[in-house]
């Protein structure tokens, strides 16, 4: 590799030692001084909060000055309360999915006998020229 031009780099590219680029920061100073970014909303914390009040919490909760994550969760508990159910479910898993991630989906087979080795080498066959 050809050698390094800057002194501030080594011959692959990274910071050499006593670089004066790439150490920003004394020993022990934090690389971030405005500290760890805030957490999201966590829209299904919210819900289950408003879903464990009793009616006088929930009512004395929605006057309060709330933020638009707050407002949804009273919204969707509202509807579960009035029997809306299917669009505020419908809603609710979208505001979760989008807060918390995609749940995870497992299969689980049984009764099915395990692949033999012949089987698996096909399998693979297939893939590569597929992949090819």
């Amino acid at each position: 590799m050809a050698e390094s031009k800057d002194k501030n780099f080594d011959e692959k590219g990274r910071f050499a030692k006593g670089n004066d680029t790439g150490q920003r920061f004394k020993p022990g100073q934090s690389g971030n001084p405005k500290g760890p970014p805030k957490a999201k909303t966590q829209l299904w914390r919210h819900i289950c909060l408003y879903l464990d009040m009793t009616d006088a919490e929930f009512e004395k909760a929605k006057v309060k000055k709330l933020t638009q994550a707050q407002r949804a969760a009273i919204k969707i508990v509202e509807d579960f309360i009035a029997g809306n159910v299917s669009g505020s479910l419908k809603l609710a898993k979208y505001a979760i999915d989008r807060d918390l991630g995609k749940a995870l989906e497992t299969v689980k087979v049984s009764g099915v006998e395990p692949l033999s080795d012949e089987e698996c080498d096909n399998i693979r066959d297939m893939m590569k020229r597929n992949v090819e």
